[in-house]
Parts: structure tokens; sequence; C-alpha cells
């Protein structure tokens, strides 16, 4: 994966050098002279307006992390948020400090932080404390429903850190590979072979990903078909279901996609709705969850998937012959 994005991440650093004036004589804090002004900053995300590039960053949430990561900056992290698991593995050894509805603010403050980054509001408290150290909090969503809210995210994140012009470009850049990473994931099948019928089921029996996801986005963009794309905020109607056409419809699933750590197996091949569907294939629902560029390699094994059951119905067909 950081292979795949090694030239894209070789031109943000040749991006973010002449962004910030190396090669300047006497740089000041922001990597200019001091008395020349960063014509990137300030820059306005959201409600929040950082003033100066910032080199001392803490994230609040796991998924704002793992971009952050993504767009080459985790050297520029002071802390990170609880629950942040053994990924990025380089970033272990930082201090955690809560997340945003219990964060250690008296630990946030300790480390000087130039930005924090949340996903919501601090209590009152903490946005007081943040407000009279001078420290801005950039909120950003906790989920994208489609690769453009996404693209969103990632593009707040680069402007923050990078400043109003190169980090846009930067961002832009990075969702143009990420996008690409898709499409050639999607090309892994013929045309001319059926499409198949797939469900992400993130719990029994039919919570699953709907047309407003992006789960669900990712899996028409792979080539298959969400039975779940007319319904919406992760439910199909149950009243539906009921019905011929819902029955039908559920039946006519190829594949399952599922985390075990949410779904047992077991229960999932008794479930009376989905026992029918053989094909059922594990995920981590934690890397979708975060949304970072992880996803290309849970998308990798969806894409395989597709490829494995046309294979499988190839020897089928040959058997038969």
């Amino acid at each position: 994966m950081r292979r795949f994005f090694a030239p894209v991440l070789a031109l943000v650093l040749v991006l973010v050098l002449v962004g910030c004036g190396v090669g300047g004589d006497d740089p000041g804090v922001n990597g200019y002279p001091e008395d020349i002004t960063d014509p990137e900053y300030p820059v306005s995300v959201g409600a929040a307006t950082v003033e100066f590039r910032p080199t001392r960053v803490v994230s609040l949430a796991p998924s704002l992390t793992e971009k952050i990561y993504d767009l080459g900056h985790g050297g520029r992290l002071v802390g990170i948020s609880y629950y942040q698991g053994d990924y990025p593995a380089s970033l272990a050894h930082l201090p955690s400090y809560g997340l945003a509805a219990r964060p250690d603010i008296q630990g946030i403050l300790g480390v000087n932080p130039h930005v924090v980054f949340s996903v919501s509001e601090l209590p009152q408290s903490a946005m007081i404390a943040l407000e009279v150290a001078g420290i801005p909090l950039v909120i950003l969503p906790s989920y994208a429903h489609s690769m453009a809210e996404l693209e969103h995210i990632y593009l707040g994140l680069s402007m923050v850190l990078d400043g109003r012009t190169t980090g846009r470009l930067i961002g832009e850049l990075f969702m143009r590979e990420f996008n690409r990473g898709i499409n050639d994931l999607a090309t892994g099948v013929p045309a001319g072979y059926p499409q198949l019928y797939a469900v992400y089921l993130r719990a029994l029996d039919l919570t699953m990903a709907t047309g407003n996801t992006l789960e669900g986005e990712l899996l028409e963009r792979l080539g298959f078909v969400n039975i779940a794309a007319d319904q919406r905020d992760w439910v199909f109607d149950s009243e539906h279901a009921a019905t011929p056409e819902g029955q039908e419809l559920l039946a006519s699933v190829d594949i399952i996609f599922f985390d075990p750590d949410y779904i047992d197996p077991e229960y999932l091949a008794q479930s009376t709705i989905w026992r029918g569907t053989d094909t059922r294939v594990e995920i981590d629902n934690q890397i979708f969850e975060r949304q970072s560029l992880r996803l290309l390699g849970q998308l990798g094994i969806i894409s395989q998937a597709k490829l494995d059951f046309h294979f499988q119905a190839y020897l089928e067909t040959e058997n038969e012959d």
C-alpha cells in the first residue's frame, strides 16, 4: 500500500518543502524568515481558524489519527486518543488523551499542541481551556457516507496541516490515487461475467450497508449489486423483507461480507434469512469504520471474493460438461 502511493508521497514532500520555505535565510518558526508571513496561513476549516503551520498535533479520534498518518504527518502527532489499537505501530509510543466526550485536557495542555483534532465538540470546560490557551479545535466528521465526504475530511486535515493552497492540492492528489486504487480493484473481473448480488452485513439479520453508506457505494464500485441500495441508514426495512419481492431479493444474494467479531459465523449459518447463501467472506469492520487508506486492503479481499466466486462457478460448469 505504501509502495502504491510512493510517487504521490514524493510529490507531497516536494510541495511541503516548497510550502515551508525551505532554502530561505534565517527561517523562523513557520519555516520563513521572521519578517515574512507564511502565505498558506491562516486557514479556516469549519469553525476553527489555524493561524500558522502546526507541527505539534493531538488527535482525539482513531479515525483522524489514521488519516493524519496516511497524509505523511504521523511525526507531527504528540498525542492520540484511547482505543487507537496497534495501528499505526509507529505511533504506539504516544500518550493517549481520551476521546472527545472525556478528554484529558490537562494532559493535552501539557504537551502544548498547536492544534487539536476531534470528531465533535469537547465538554464545555475543555473547550474553554483550549480557547484560553489559544489552541484551535478542528472538528471533522467521524464517518463519511460517501467517497465525496471522505475527500472532504482528508482535504480538511491536509489544509490544516499544509495550508489552504498546498494542503488542498496534496489532499486532492491523495484522493485521486485513493480512487485509482479502488478502480484498479474494480477491473479485476471481465465485463462479460454476470453481476453478483452482495450484502455487507453488520449485524443479524437486517443491519447492512445501505445506499447512503460508504460501504454500500464501495460494493457497487467493485461491480456488485448491493441489494440494499434502495434502503437507508444501515437498515433493510423489515416490512419490505417480509414481502414476496423482498424475500426474493434477499434470496438472490451470492456473497455475504461480515466481520466474525460482530457476527458469530455459526449464528449466520443458522439464520433463516441467510442460511441459503453459502459464500460468506470475513472482513474487518474496524478498518471500514476508520475509513483510512487501509480500506484498500479490505476492498482487495472483497474484489478477490468476486474472482473466486466466478472461478468456482467455472470449475463447476467444467465438471458438469
